[in-house]
C-alpha cells in the first residue's frame, strides 16, 4: 500500500474516532440526546474500503453507521446534525442517526432494521447490472445481522444473479450483548459464502493492509460480472452497544486486553516504524480536531430552524399537498380514441405491462415464476421475457428479497413492478413496503424516492391464508398509495399510473375478477389516482364500493330499482388518494350511503369513510353510514360459511331497504 492511501486511510479512522469522541463528551454533559452507536474498534475497515470504491459506487449501512458514513465523505455537522434532529442535518432531521443518506456520496440508505441493508443493496446492484453502469455496490452490517432471513435471501440473489455487490460484515464479537458463540454454529462467518457459492474471506479488521488485499479483490470481481463477495472482518467492539450501555455483561480482563490492543494507535505505530514522520501524522490530527470541533460548535450553537405544522407532512409524497382524502378532483384526460377490444381483466394488466415496459427501459418486473414460460400463476406477464429478457424475471420464493430489490432498483432511479402473489403474504413483504419503501423520501428529507409498485391478488375461496383483504394495512401506512381496479379499462389505466407515480404503490387486484371481460381502448392511456367514478346515476342512497365489490352494488342496484329505490354507484378505484369530493359530491346528494368491501369491517377502510362523510355532512345525513363487509374472522374455505363471511349484494340491499323505510 502506497504512503499517500495509509494516511488517507489513518485521517479517515481518526477522525470517526475523533468524531466519536466528541459526540459521547456532549451526551454525557448533557448538551446532546440521541440514541448513539459508537464504533469504537472497527474504523479501520470503513476507511479502507471507502479509500477502495469509486465516486460512482455506492453504499447501504445499518445504524452503526458512524465509521461508514464519516468515511466516505459525510462532515461531521451533517451527520451529528441528522442524528439529534436539527434543521442542520443532511436529511433536515427527519431520519435521525438510522436514517442518514447522501445520494451524491453514494450513502443511498442506512437502516435501522437489522439485516435489511443486504436486499436493498441487491437491488441497488441489480439496478447498476441492467443499465452496464460499472457500479459496485457495498452493504455493511453487523456479525448479528447473519441471523437474519433476509441477508440470506439477498446473498442468494446476489449471488445467482452474479450481482456487482460486495457483503462486508463487521464482527465485532457481540450481537447487542449476546457473544459470538453464542448465536453461531460457525467459527467463521465467511463460511457462510460456501452455500452461495461465493468467495467468502475472514481478514482481520485491524490490518489495512490485508482488508485493503481482499476489498481490492472483491471490487474488481463485482466490476468484472463476476459477482458478490462475502467479508467478515473481524476486530472487538471496544464499547458497549450503546452509548450509555455499561457493557456489565462482558468480562472485564478480556475487555481491558483488547482495549490495551486499541487498533487505532496500532496502526499509528505502525505507520511511524514504516518511516511515516510523527510530523505527517499531527498535522493530520490537529486538522481533524478543528474540522470536528468546529462541526460539533455549529451544532451546538445553532438554533433549530423554526418548524410549521406543514413540515410535519412535508416529504411524505412527492406532492407537497398531498392528502389521504383529497377534497379537489385530479384532471383526467379523455380515454384515447381509435379501436376498443373485448378483454378479460389478466388481459388488461398484461397488456399494461407491456406498454410500460415499452415505453421506458426503467422499468422492470420481479416475482415467483412470472418469467415466460410459466408466465406468473395466472398469467399476468406473459411474454414480457420474450419481449423484453432479463427486465422480467423470475425469482427465488423470498418476498424480503423480491421487495427489498424493487426498493434498491427505484433507489438508484429504475420502475420496478414487483409481484407479491396473494396478499396474504403481505407480512413477510411488509417490512419493505412500511420501513424502506413508504418512509425512504420523508427519513432522507425528499434527497431520496421509491417509484415501484407491488402488485397483489386476493384470492377466493382459497382458505384462510389465500384469500384475505388486508389493504387496510396498507391504507394506514404515510408514503404509500393504493389502488383497487373493477374493471379492464381502469385497470389498465391505473396500473399505467401506479408505474408512472414517483411514490410507491401497491395496485390490488381480485382472483374473482381476473377472467371477467369489458371493453379496454387499444392504445395506451392513464387514469389518475385519487379519481372516483360515478359507475350509475342515482338519487336515493350512495353505494360506495371498489374492486370485486362494485358487480355487488351493481346487482343490488338492479334489484332496489325494482322497489322504486334509485341507487347511485360509487367506484373508488383508488383508496389512497381517496377522492373525498366525489364522495361528498354524491352522498350530499342522496344523504344516504352504503359502503361495500370484502376487507374485515372492524377497523376497515368503510370506517373511515363512514367518518369522513358524517363529519363534512354532520346533520345532512338522513341515516348513519352503513357498512357491508368480511366478517371479524379469517376467510373460510367452506362455500357456505365463505357466503356469511361477506354476505354481498344482499347484504347491501338489506341496509338500503332499512334506510328508506
Amino acid at each position: 500500500m502506497d504512503k499517500s492511501t495509509l494516511l488517507e486511510i489513518y485521517r479517515k479512522s481518526f477522525r470517526t474516532r475523533t468524531a466519536e469522541e466528541a459526540v459521547l463528551r456532549q451526551l454525557r454533559a448533557g448538551k446532546l440526546a440521541f440514541s448513539f452507536y459508537p464504533a469504537t474498534g472497527q474504523e479501520i475497515a470503513p476507511a479502507v474500503l471507502t479509500s477502495l470504491l469509486e465516486p460512482q459506487d455506492q453504499m447501504v449501512t445499518i445504524y452503526r453507521n458512524i465509521a461508514d458514513v464519516l468515511a466516505r465523505g459525510l462532515s461531521v455537522k451533517e451527520f451529528v446534525g441528522e442524528c439529534v434532529g436539527h434543521s442542520l442535518g443532511v436529511c433536515g432531521g427527519k431520519g435521525g442517526g438510522m436514517g442518514v443518506a447522501k445520494p451524491e456520496l453514494g450513502l443511498m440508505m442506512s437502516t435501522g432494521i437489522v439485516g435489511s441493508s443486504g436486499v436493498i443493496g441487491a437491488g441497488l446492484a441489480l439496478a447498476a447490472q441492467l443499465r452496464k453502469d460499472n457500479r459496485v455496490v457495498a452493504v455493511s452490517m453487523g456479525d448479528g445481522a447473519t441471523s437474519i432471513g433476509s441477508v440470506h435471501e439477498a446473498m442468494l440473489f446476489a449471488s445467482l444473479w452474479k450481482l456487482p455487490m460486495i457483503f462486508v460484515i463487521h464482527n465485532n464479537g457481540w450481537s447487542e450483548s449476546t457473544p459470538f458463540s453464542q448465536y453461531s454454529v460457525l467459527e467463521q462467518l465467511s463460511d457462510r459464502a460456501k452455500g452461495y457459492d461465493m468467495p467468502g474471506f475472514t481478514v482481520s479488521g485491524r490490518d489495512p493492509e490485508a482488508l485493503a488485499q481482499v476489498f481490492s479483490a472483491a471490487i474488481a470481481r463485482a466490476r468484472a460480472g463476476e459477482g458478490p463477495t462475502f467479508i467478515e472482518s473481524k476486530t472487538y467492539r471496544l464499547c458497549g452497544h450503546y452509548a450509555a450501555d455499561p457493557a456489565g455483561y462482558r468480562d472485564k480482563a478480556e475487555w481491558e486486553a483488547e482495549k490495551a490492543n486499541d487498533p487505532l494507535p496500532q496502526l499509528r505505530a505502525r505507520m511511524l516504524e514504516a518511516g511515516t514522520s510523527e510530523a505527517e501524522l499531527a498535522a493530520i490530527e490537529a486538522a481533524v480536531k478543528v474540522e470536528v470541533d468546529a462541526d460539533m460548535e455549529a451544532v451546538t450553537s445553532t438554533p433549530v430552524a423554526a418548524r410549521t405544522n406543514a413540515d410535519v407532512t412535508s416529504d411524505v409524497y412527492a406532492d407537497p399537498e398531498f392528502r389521504p382524502i383529497s377534497l379537489t378532483r385530479p384532471k383526467a384526460e379523455p380515454l384515447p380514441e381509435g379501436p376498443v377490444i373485448e378483454v378479460t381483466m389478466r388481459d388488461s394488466y398484461n397488456n399494461a405491462l407491456h406498454t410500460a415496459f415499452a415505453e421506458d427501459e426503467r422499468v422492470l418486473m420481479l416475482g415467483e415464476d412470472i418469467a415466460d414460460p410459466a408466465s406468473g400463476v395466472v398469467g399476468i406477464s406473459k411474454g414480457l421475457t420474450n419481449r423484453f429478457g432479463d427486465r422480467c424475471r423470475s425469482t427465488p420464493i423470498a418476498e424480503q428479497a423480491i421487495f427489498g430489490c424493487c426498493v434498491g432498483a427505484a433507489l438508484a432511479g429504475m420502475k420496478p413492478v414487483g409481484e407479491l402473489l396473494m396478499m396474504d403474504f403481505l407480512p413477510v413483504a411488509m417490512d419493505m413496503m412500511v420501513n424502506h419503501a413508504a418512509k425512504a423520501r420523508y427519513m432522507t428529507g425528499g434527497q431520496m424516492h421509491v417509484p415501484m409498485t407491488m402488485m397483489t391478488l386476493v384470492g377466493t375461496g382459497n382458505g384462510a391464508q389465500h384469500s384475505h383483504s388486508s389493504e387496510a394495512w396498507l391504507m394506514h401506512t404515510p408514503g404509500l398509495k393504493v389502488v383497487y381496479p373493477s374493471n379492464p379499462t381502469d385497470a389498465k389505466g391505473l396500473l399505467l399510473s401506479c408505474i408512472d407515480d414517483p411514490d410507491p404503490c401497491v395496485f390490488v387486484h381480485h382472483m374473482g375478477q381476473l377472467f371477467q371481460k369489458g371493453p379496454m381502448p387499444e392504445a395506451a392511456y392513464r387514469i389518475p389516482l385519487g379519481l372516483a367514478k360515478v359507475v350509475r346515476e342515482g338519487s336515493d342512497v350512495t353505494l360506495i364500493a371498489y374492486g370485486p365489490t362494485v358487480a355487488d352494488a351493481v346487482k343490488a342496484a338492479d334489484e332496489l330499482a325494482k322497489d322504486g329505490i334509485s341507487a347511485e354507484i360509487v367506484d373508488l378505484r383508488s383508496l389512497v388518494p381517496l377522492d373525498g369530493a366525489t364522495l361528498l359530491e354524491s352522498v350530499g346528494k342522496t344523504r344516504r350511503a352504503i359502503v361495500a368491501h370484502r376487507a374485515t369491517e372492524f377497523m376497515g377502510p368503510a370506517g373511515e369513510i363512514a367518518a369522513f362523510l358524517h363529519k363534512e355532512l354532520f346533520g345532512r345525513l338522513k341515516a348513519p353510514v352503513a357498512r357491508v363487509a368480511g366478517a371479524y374472522s379469517p376467510v373460510p374455505k367452506h362455500a357456505g360459511l365463505l357466503a356469511m363471511h361477506y354476505k354481498g349484494a344482499g347484504a347491501i340491499i338489506e341496509n338500503a331497504r332499512d334506510m328508506l323505510k
